[in-house]
């Protein structure tokens, strides 16, 4: 993080990012009082297509989490309804990072309105001096994964296999919850643009009928890899559940594969294919 002067002036850099994307989405956020957590808890309900009661976050959780001073924010359109909301914790190195648990927006909310909520969190973070936001996704969720790597510039860190093990809410039930572990500098930095994929050695693609094919020999000499996912992994489980397992399992053992081998994910496109190299540009080349 920057000091002094820097520090305040990153920090207004970081608010004025939140309220142009406020206006832009229509939205206001801002952090929620302990009364609105049963809405809160209600909203997350309905994005993961569960009872009221088989919330992914409970209101009570919700409530504890403010008030021992961790991320509950909420955002509201212009009729003052709730849209969307995110919540976090500390996470180690202890004030170094926070942990973005759950973020989500209402079906049907204001496009943009979660680009606000994690401007939102990341201005949050820049306040108290917080250095990285770190969260998980589903890799197989297109959408997502252009949205944290490709929109925001987050960094994959880490392949987490059946990480929260098996959950029954209408989103992952049947699946095992298989994660990518992201990185966000709360000081924006510039966004990458992977390597140019239609060069790239295609490691796993999808069959005219959308089963996964994969590729594992990567020729010498190659300079990057591309990984394909679904074009939406959320309407294949419905149609085909058998289909979608199997992009599971293949793009499990090919990002295992190549991990491996040194190659590392430098970003995604909007195609629907993550682009690994062996290149990390967060770190000096060596002599």
């Amino acid at each position: 993080m920057a000091d002094g002067g820097d520090e305040r002036a990153l920090r207004h850099r970081l608010s004025d990012a939140v309220l142009a994307a406020e206006v832009s989405a229509g939205v206001t956020v801002r952090d929620l009082a302990a009364d609105e957590m049963v809405e809160a808890s209600a909203l997350l309900a309905q994005v993961w297509r569960t009872g009221p009661r088989e919330s992914p976050v409970e209101p009570g959780l919700l409530v504890a989490l403010g008030f021992a001073g961790s991320y509950v924010s909420g955002a509201f359109d212009a009729a003052g309804r709730m849209v969307g909301a995110c919540a976090g914790f500390f996470g180690a190195p202890l004030g170094g990072l926070l942990h973005s648990h759950v973020a989500a927006v209402r079906p049907g909310g204001p496009r943009g309105t979660g680009t606000a909520l994690k401007l939102h969190q990341r201005a949050w973070c820049a306040d108290r001096g917080i250095g990285v936001i770190a969260w998980t996704y589903d890799p197989l969720i297109a959408r997502n994964a252009w949205f944290n790597l490709g929109r925001l510039g987050a960094h994959v860190e880490t392949y987490l296999v059946d990480f929260y093990g098996p959950m029954p809410d209408g989103l992952n039930a049947g699946e095992e919850s298989d994660r990518l572990l992201v990185h966000w500098p709360v000081e924006p930095e510039e966004v990458t643009p992977p390597p140019a994929a239609d060069r790239a050695h295609a490691a796993l693609t999808a069959d005219d009928d959308g089963a996964p094919r994969p590729a594992p020999d990567v020729p010498a000499g190659t300079e990057a890899v591309t990984l394909a996912v679904p074009t939406d992994v959320e309407a294949l489980r419905a149609s085909d559940r058998a289909t979608a397992s199997r992009w599971r399992a293949t793009f499990r053992e090919a990002y295992a594969d190549l991990h491996e081998q040194g190659w590392r994910v430098r970003g995604f496109v909007k195609t629907g294919h993550y682009v690994l190299d062996r290149h990390d540009p967060r770190r000096p080349e060596t002599p």
